[in-house]
């Protein structure tokens, strides 16, 4: 029951922001049901990427997704998530006594950027950042998700909470359709970097499945309401809380 109720939350955290697949679940796997970081990244993973199909869909069907930037995105964090998964478990297999402490380590540096790049995109004024649009820049949205794609194969962090920094810091959309972009890229990098991992066996089934049983109602449910609440406010306690569960991950893995 325990895992379930996790599920919802999780889910309605990813159906309002796009985050949570990775920069929430992994920790919270760790921190609370004791999952050893080599399967709680792939199980995050694929966690993401399941809840997410409910989400892309009601994304979609209300026109909040904007097809070019997902596919250029796609286009880089697709061989990147496979570059990083591949990492991912050739450094578990050589060096594990390393890897169970370097990649905690990893995860949780991303946390922290990603958050300080979020309030700093939040509260900034530069009229550079508010008039560029990375829509206008072809060739570097591919670079970003190769970056991206790379990450999230090797941590499980970074298709939400990063794209969707970048994207609301870059360019020029309404933050629900920044977040229905992020959602469908997310589940497409997912789906991939997920499926890797479970061929090399670093996703716990029973786990995915408990906590598939509340995310998708959690996540329907997030994705219906996130058009109607104020993302500005929402966003800055969910960092706030992201950042809180840094320092418990810090504890926990050191």
């Amino acid at each position: 029951m325990e895992l379930i109720l996790t599920g919802i939350v999780l889910g309605l955290i990813i159906g309002l922001t796009g985050i949570g697949g990775g920069m929430l679940t992994t920790p919270v796997l760790t921190i609370f049901m004791g999952v050893p970081i080599s399967t709680a990244v792939g199980t995050s993973l694929l966690f993401s990427a399941v809840t997410k199909i409910f989400a892309s869909g009601i994304y979609i069907k209300r026109g909040l997704v904007c097809k070019k930037l997902t596919l250029l995105l796609a286009s880089g964090s697709i061989p990147g998530a496979f570059l990083g998964s591949y990492a991912f478990h050739c450094f578990f297999d050589k060096y594990p006594a390393v890897a169970n402490k370097v990649i905690p380590a990893f995860i949780v540096f991303m946390i922290l950027a990603s958050c300080i790049f979020s309030y700093y995109r939040m509260f900034s004024k530069s009229e550079r950042i508010a008039n560029f649009d990375i829509r206008n820049k072809p060739l570097l949205i591919p670079i970003i998700g190769l970056v991206v794609g790379f990450d999230i194969g090797f941590t499980s962090v970074g298709a939400g909470v990063i794209v969707a920094s970048i994207l609301l810091a870059l360019c020029p959309m309404n933050p629900s359709r920044i977040i229905g972009t992020d959602i469908v890229h997310g589940f497409i990098l997912s789906i991939f970097a997920g499926g890797l991992h479970y061929s090399f066996g670093g996703v716990d089934t029973d786990i995915l499945f408990k906590l598939l049983q509340g995310g998708i109602f959690g996540v329907i449910l997030g994705s219906l309401i996130s058009p109607y609440l104020p993302q500005k406010p929402f966003r800055f306690a969910l960092n706030s809380a992201v950042l809180i569960f840094a320092i418990m991950f810090i504890k926990k893995v050191f």
